[in-house]
């Protein structure tokens, strides 16, 4: 039986990038959106997961290609479970690459692609990037960094174009509300407000946002606490002033999310990525 588990790195070199091995059997991921840009392959069997509506199928010799902000869940193909090496990429990071490099493609255009080439390339960086030897080889990770994030915008990447489906709730209240909860999620939310602020009913809204992002407004606001969290994790701050600052009650709470989410407590996962 695979032990279910989630290993996290940080490396200094690359100080916003954070990297992470799992073994999972039945752990399934709830729908999810992240901050970053998310680059996953499969080591042993394989993940399936939902996006858009859309089932993928993730194996070895696929690239898993996430866009921040796209929300997905995953889960086994296989009861005897799968094993994934992931990266994560700030939004920061690529637009220096591609303003840099002149590349304008700052948009996945699938989820998933075949590229046994780039499979192995990413093994390989990863493994590198997780090395404890690696500040010894900073110039090749950093060179080797850039160009793997190059080749994959240059091969998958398109312009995005935002989506202008004609709901009662528009395009722009979807992003102001989104714009609200990054800004203001130490505050309470009620649903009555969200929704007198569109103009919508309670049941309106919570049918619309979701059909415009994946997920519930809770779900969305939760995961971008948690989101926060493994950043200012990342920094060293204090757990306890964390939790007051991304919005949980508690530390109590933060603890109970956050292992939910990413199967390690907050206190661990510090330990890890400092």
């Amino acid at each position: 039986m695979i032990e279910e588990k989630i290993e996290y790195w940080h490396n200094p070199i690359v100080p916003d990038i954070e990297l992470s091995k799992a073994s999972f059997q039945h752990f399934e991921f709830d729908q999810h959106i992240h901050l970053d840009y998310h680059i996953g392959v499969v080591t042993q069997g394989g993940q399936k997961y939902q996006h858009k509506g859309e089932s993928y199928h993730l194996g070895k010799g696929c690239i898993s290609t996430l866009n921040p902000d796209e929300a997905h869940n995953g889960q086994s193909v296989e009861d005897e479970g799968y094993q994934a090496n992931v990266m994560s990429i700030p939004i920061s990071y690529v637009n220096q690459i591609t303003s840099e490099l002149n590349i304008k493609e700052q948009y996945f255009s699938s989820p998933l692609s075949w590229a046994p080439d780039l499979h192995q390339a990413f093994l390989h960086l990863h493994r590198n990037l997780i090395s404890p030897y690696a500040k010894q080889e900073q110039l090749q990770i950093e060179t080797s960094l850039m160009a793997f994030t190059t080749e994959l915008f240059e091969r998958y990447g398109s312009v995005k174009t935002l989506n202008h489906q004609q709901h009662a709730l528009s395009y722009q209240q979807v992003v102001d509300i989104k714009s609200q909860f990054h800004d203001e999620m130490h505050n309470v939310f009620q649903l009555d407000d969200l929704a007198a602020a569109t103009g919508l009913s309670k049941f309106q809204f919570l049918r619309q946002f979701k059909a415009a992002t994946g997920m519930t407004p809770h779900a969305y606001l939760k995961r971008i606490r948690l989101e926060y969290a493994k950043k200012a994790l990342i920094k060293g701050e204090p757990i306890i002033d964390i939790a007051q600052q991304v919005g949980f009650f508690d530390q109590s709470h933060l603890n109970k999310a956050f292992k939910k989410a990413f199967l390690i407590t907050p206190s661990h996962f510090q330990k890890r990525v400092l």
